[in-house]
């Protein structure tokens, strides 16, 4: 893997093959000023708070510690309110056709160029460049000119050494110079040498100009390893390194590296250039720029730091992007034990260029490629396959003229997103009707995917990704502006709906408003629901010793923190009353799987225990105060209610009736003064109705109470009381049944 080098790319260079050439929180409806942060958003308090005398001080103290409301600052109750709609009334000229077309046009074209110069489009414009290269019409193509014996886990197992001695290297070298190739290149570092046949490998390699080994360039944190000694400073080396782009995959190829010192070579490009030699092509000077490198007649342009799909890459050395013409495998591939075993078809090798390499699982030179599965088992690409892949684009570049893929300027790039974004805009704003202008925008799209891969098949990268959005931005925007009268429309509802109710439940009245609305009230609806009630114990000692605004300020804090819980938790508060809480679990929308009310009764069950810590948390706080500690009861209880709209047609709130909300409330009033049920030193004390409990499944660790006589109730309820949460007593080693 090489690292970002920071050095520029080549300055010039002399090539051993050609002549020399340059390159270059949610809050309450009162309007109140934000209580300090913590559990439901709070600070510890000051201590000098503690003191239960002299009310004016503590006043003062509590006044500073939580800033009060400017105006009413009791627990917020939905309430219904006269609102009038009002739709803003623009200058005559900014609501010309033409202006809100260039306008929204423009506007889809900035956040989507934005969105781009920050780089976050780069890894779906990637992503799309590997999709376009599997989808070509050229899986079934092979190169002829390139062989690869690869080593496997098997030929390392025969031969019973790994690395391979310099005995069985150079065996494998004199087996593959007789056969005739043009050029064999090894791709196994070979700096230190492995006894036995180390003279022998030496006089080899030193006398057959045809050998060509492998080192590593490094750079940065990445350490240099050293050719063959007997190859160090001759043109039979080339560098491996390979460059990962984000993600893991190799996208692009590597001509020349350079880190201020020394120029290398890639052995790739070591390969090609003696076998282009022979068809008389050699390195010239780029056409239209001379520092460029050319082939044949392709100049391959350096890849710059902001190409294509790239933003902000490292563009050190000649970069360019690999196409992996022909798939994965186009080569004819061998193994060592087909070459140490004489088992090699007679003039398979003669006059192509042979590359070596090691495809074992064990020894791990595995690079994940566009061709690679990007799931938890990635199949990577060896990376002598990556080399040979290189060499195949660089023969086809100079004797076929195949040139590597080009860019347009980035100033083309910008002016087609901004004229298909205009496109866009127009097409949402003329054809206003959503069937037609569906087909349209299917044909649009089409017309787009189908224009970029073909300008890919002939070498052209076009932004296909950014084209994609901002022509999905500006329709949209244009839709959202044809849809103003029908959002000012909303708003109005909105606006007294969420004055009574959740916004949860002024969607579905929108959404269903001809079902529900009878009257001037909610129709009724049948629904399976948890139904939450909690109340504070030990409430008394702490009213006493504030004042009424101090008191109100206490239990706004408390309120805040617990109705936060609620809908974090996907509740819905229903009332306040006094110190205590009604919520809702299920509704508005009506639950028809019973896992999905099931989880319903879980979420209840999380929501008070995840009352009961916030609470320890106020407490230690308040004792710091001078305050008492309080607790709190809670009752759940799951089953049919009614949920629906109660009140007149001037005043209504959304609530929920029925046997099951009167359950739930006496499970929480019941055994308060029972220390048998109610734990003197308990924080929350959480009863549950049978019917919860049955839907809780293993989550949580429940204890039987026993078959109760509610008050208020003829029948039995079977109880059940919350000890906590199964996964939370395992973390903490407790053993639960």
């Amino acid at each position: 893997m090489l690292p970002a080098l920071s050095q520029q790319r080549t300055a010039g260079f002399t090539g051993g093959h050609g002549a020399a050439w340059q390159a270059r929180p949610v809050t309450l409806s009162r309007r109140c000023k934000p209580p300090p942060r913590g559990v439901g958003g709070s600070d510890p308090l000051p201590h000098s708070l503690a003191r239960p005398e002299g009310k004016p001080e503590s006043r003062a103290i509590l006044s500073a510690a939580y800033p009060t409301c400017d105006q009413h600052t009791g627990p917020s109750r939905p309430q219904l309110t006269d609102v009038s709609p009002t739709t803003p009334t623009l200058p005559a000229w900014l609501r010309h056709p033409s202006v809100v077309w260039l306008g929204i046009g423009f506007a889809a074209f900035l956040l989507v160029a934005g969105l781009r110069l920050l780089g976050g489009l780069q890894a779906m414009e990637l992503t799309t460049y590997d999709l376009y290269l599997k989808l070509r019409p050229d899986t079934g193509w092979n190169e002829d000119r390139v062989v690869v014996v690869l080593v496997n886990d098997e030929d390392i197992r025969r031969v019973g050494q790994w690395p391979l001695s310099d005995e069985t290297l150079s065996r494998v070298i004199e087996t593959l110079v007789e056969a005739g190739p043009r050029a064999v290149g090894v791709d196994l570092y070979r700096d230190l040498p492995v006894q036995p046949g180390t003279d022998r490998f030496e006089r080899l390699v030193a006398s057959d100009g045809q050998v060509f080994f492998v080192m590593k360039f490094g750079g940065h944190d990445a350490a240099r390893v050293s050719p063959p000694r007997v190859l160090a400073g001759t043109e039979r080396v080339g560098f491996s390194d390979l460059l990962i782009d984000p993600g893991g995959a190799v996208r692009r190829g590597l001509l020349f590296l350079d880190d201020g010192e020394a120029v290398g070579y890639s052995l790739a490009l070591r390969l090609a250039l003696p076998y282009l030699a022979e068809h008389g092509v050699v390195p010239a000077s780029g056409e239209p720029d001379p520092s460029h490198l050319r082939l044949g007649p392709v100049t391959f342009r350096p890849l710059e730091a902001d190409d294509g799909a790239y933003v902000g890459a490292d563009s050190a050395g000649y970069q360019f992007l690999l196409d992996y013409k022909g798939g994965a495998t186009p080569f004819r591939t061998f193994t060592l034990s087909d070459v140490l075993e004489g088992r090699l078809p007679a003039g398979v090798l003669r006059d192509r260029i042979v590359l070596m390499g090691v495809s074992a699982d064990s020894v791990k030179d595995f690079f994940l490629t566009p061709y690679s599965s990007r799931g938890k088992e990635s199949v990577g690409m060896p990376g002598v396959l990556i080399h040979a892949h290189t060499v195949s684009q660089l023969l086809r570049a100079g004797l076929q003229g195949e040139r590597p893929m080009g860019f347009l300027p980035d100033w083309a790039e910008y002016l087609a997103m901004l004229l298909w974004g205009l496109a866009g805009a127009a097409t949402a704003l003329l054809v206003r009707a959503l069937v037609p202008f569906s087909l349209i925008a299917t044909l649009e799209t089409l017309l787009l995917l189908g224009g970029t891969y073909a300008a890919f098949l002939a070498s052209w990268w076009l932004p296909v990704v950014p084209l994609a959005m901002v022509g999905i931005s500006a329709a949209g925007l244009s839709i959202a502006y044809l849809s103003s009268h029908e959002r000012a429309e909303r708003r109005y509802l909105m606006d007294i709906f969420a004055r009574q109710v959740s916004p949860d439940v002024a969607e579905e009245m929108w959404r269903e408003r001809d079902k529900f609305l009878q009257g001037g009230r909610l129709e009724p609806r049948l629904l399976t629901a948890s139904i939450l009630f909690t109340d504070l114990h030990n409430f008394t000692p702490v009213a006493e010793r504030l004042s009424p605004p101090e008191l109100m300020e206490w239990l706004n804090r408390y309120m805040d923190a617990m109705a936060g819980l609620v809908m974090s938790h996907g509740g819905v508060v229903d009332d306040f009353f006094g110190d205590a809480i009604k919520a809702n679990f299920g509704v508005p929308i009506a639950r028809t799987d019973p896992a999905a009310i099931d989880e319903d009764a879980r979420r209840a069950v999380r929501c008070a225990l995840a009352m009961g810590a916030a609470l320890e948390v106020m407490n230690r706080e308040w004792e710091a105060a001078g305050l008492p500690r309080i607790s709190m009861r809670v009752g759940i209880s799951t089953g049919e209610v009614v949920a629906g709209c109660l009140g007149s047609t001037q005043r209504m709130k959304f609530t929920t009736l029925g046997d099951v909300v009167n359950t739930a409330a006496r499970l929480e009033t019941y055994g308060k003064d029972d220390p048998r049920i109610t734990a003197e030193d308990s924080i929350c004390r959480v009863l549950i109705s049978g019917e919860t409990a049955r839907r809780l499944g293993d989550a949580f660790v429940v204890e039987a109470v026993g078959s109760l006589k509610l008050k208020g109730k003829e029948t039995q309820v079977t109880v059940y009381r919350v000890a906590g949460s199964v996964n939370r007593d395992r973390e903490s080693g407790r053993q639960v049944a």
